[in-house]
């Protein structure tokens, strides 16, 4: 057997393929949703600001919960 066929090798590409699009979401789905309110409300790019900054707030505040598990 191969290291390539290592079956711990797969799992843990597959958690840190799972955590890093958990971030990714995370740092997206806000800045779409303050895109839409501002949409919604008429307010010009307020609360897409607002979102990107609190998507970019959770996903380092995911990094750093990863990088103390490490």
């Amino acid at each position: 057997m191969s290291d390539s066929d290592d079956p711990s090798l797969y799992a843990h590409l597959y958690q840190l393929s799972v955590q890093i699009s958990t971030i990714a979401i995370g740092m997206v789905i806000p800045a779409l949703l303050g895109v839409w309110l501002d949409r919604l409300l008429g307010t010009v790019a307020l609360l897409t600001v607002l979102g990107v900054f609190l998507g970019m707030a959770l996903g380092f505040w995911q990094l750093l919960k990863i990088a103390r598990r490490s």
